[in-house]
């Protein structure tokens, strides 16, 4: 009887609560390496390649060090947890925000980063949080001061995503 009750209430809550009170907006995370976008020649395939290797090595040398040190941890591989991890709530907090994250773009891989958007997107959304700021969230800079971009961090991301949102741009 409590069984059947539990459910039924599950169900309801289910059914007649909005999706974006357990979502963060419904956004479709369908995760791939890139987004296709429409080809119509194999030279439009060759110069996309070419864009985006010359986009990777100039995140390579000098937006993947930034990254590393400021985003890595929750769009990365986390490299040391901090001592509050295994607390109990928190440590499944920090899962949670991890996977989130990753789901957003994931930048294990170098660029094109693995996301919902193109990588077209991708550049135009790390521009403007170097332009607004946003990342990483204020939950996370509570615990990790130094975690926040500086000026000339800031200025970098903005130039290279800039540059790289040109080449990719017909």
């Amino acid at each position: 009887m409590k069984t059947t009750i539990i459910k039924l209430h599950l169900v309801t809550i289910t059914v007649f609560t909005p999706t974006w009170v357990f979502s963060h907006g419904g956004e479709n995370h369908v995760k791939s390496i890139v987004k296709k976008e429409p080809q119509t020649k194999s030279q439009d395939i060759d110069t996309r390649k070419e864009a985006y290797q010359k986009i990777n090595d100039a995140y390579l040398v000098d937006i993947k060090p930034i990254f590393e040190k400021k985003c890595f941890d929750c769009h990365g591989d986390l490299k040391k947890s901090p001592w509050y991890y295994k607390v109990p709530g928190i440590k499944q907090m920090i899962d949670y925000d991890m996977r989130e994250a990753k789901e957003h773009i994931d930048m294990r891989k170098d660029f094109p980063f693995v996301s919902h958007e193109s990588p077209l997107k991708d550049l135009k959304s790390i521009k403007e949080i170097g332009l607004e700021g946003g990342m990483p969230p204020l939950r996370y800079i509570l615990g990790h001061w130094d975690a926040r971009l500086s000026e000339a961090e800031k200025k970098s991301i903005v130039k290279w995503s800039s540059e790289s949102i040109k080449r990719l741009q017909p």
